[in-house]
């Protein structure tokens, strides 16, 4: 049987796109990538998730595609929410 993938994208598509991001350790440009996760629905980890997709809710073995900064120089990821809190504090 084959795994269900989710793709996650939790942020504001203006701030993500139209916004320049730079790593926090290094000071490089971040680009986008996808963070593989796996998750089994019936974990306490899935409870972090919206494990729907469409009318139907996503059951066993999920692989999470989660949408984050990431830093080539550094080799990090940087959740989107990360990021807003470090920009806020700088």
């Amino acid at each position: 049987m084959r795994k269900a993938i989710k793709y996650i994208f939790d942020a504001n598509p203006f701030y993500v796109h139209c916004k320049k991001h730079f790593c926090p350790k290094c000071g490089k440009k971040l680009e986008l990538r996808f963070a593989s996760k796996n998750v089994n629905s019936k974990s306490s980890e899935a409870k972090d998730y919206d494990l729907s997709l469409s009318d139907t809710f996503l059951q066993g073995e999920i692989d999470l595609r989660i949408r984050n900064f990431y830093c080539v120089n550094c080799r990090i990821f940087i959740s989107f929410q990360e990021m807003k809190k470090y920009e806020r504090n700088k």
